[in-house]
């Protein structure tokens, strides 16, 4: 199938625009994207490049690149030195994007001026494991009778199934709280009925300015 110059320049504007998309979906927690979706923010990931790498490299003196992109954006005419200036650029807008995602840049403004409550994209269940408190956990599995204590080292879920997996483990009888033995590293894999996470309750000693972890536990 032949590819019209229209299209191929087309696709080759779209480039800045998909570094930077694939970058923001490849390092923050959301659901799936369709592929209209990712079309949609390719498309204004791409906008914001162009316009800011034409900001950055009319510092200092005058880039006439960009005046004839944009001049010329309506014809056949392909702008490769502009879409590989845009693209360098679109590397720091994913990562910025990124950034202003993962701190909830956007959710807290919305909160501070009263607009909305809402948390994020992500549901529950990461965003309660993003949170910077939570590091140290247990993990009871009731259905075989166990609750393991560990550390998180990576987490992810979909509609049917969560997993974890914890490090410097400590496995305890669930009925009991007798410890039975320690693993390095384990997986869980449990539907959302079978799992329960609970953070350790910290106590702050104000005397010194530590902080103790208490054995009792608080329901995620």
């Amino acid at each position: 199938m032949e590819i019209s110059e229209l299209t191929l320049k087309l696709i080759l504007l779209l480039i800045p625009g998909s570094i930077a998309c694939i970058l923001y979906e490849r390092l923050t927690v959301h659901y799936e994207w369709s592929s209209f979706k990712f079309i949609t923010n390719a498309i204004l990931f791409g906008a914001l490049s162009y316009i800011i790498a034409q900001i950055v490299f009319n510092i200092g003196r005058v880039d006439t690149s960009f005046q004839i992109f944009w001049k010329n954006l309506p014809t056949k005419e392909i702008p490769y030195l502009v879409i590989v200036k845009a693209s360098i650029v679109s590397v720091f807008v994913g990562l910025t994007a990124t950034g202003l995602d993962h701190y909830k840049v956007i959710n807290r403004f919305g909160k501070w001026i009263k607009l909305s409550n809402k948390y994020g994209d992500e549901n529950l269940y990461s965003y309660f494991l993003n949170a910077e408190d939570t590091e140290e956990v247990y993990v009871r599995d009731i259905e075989n009778g166990l609750t393991y204590h560990g550390l998180i080292d990576s987490f992810s879920d979909n509609e049917d199934v969560k997993e974890i997996v914890l490090i410097d483990v400590v496995v305890y009888d669930y009925e009991s709280s007798d410890k039975l033995y320690n693993l390095d590293k384990i997986y869980l894999s449990r539907t959302s009925e079978n799992l329960i996470i609970e953070l350790p309750y910290k106590i702050n000693n104000s005397s010194n300015g530590t902080e103790n972890t208490s054995e009792t536990e608080t329901n995620a």
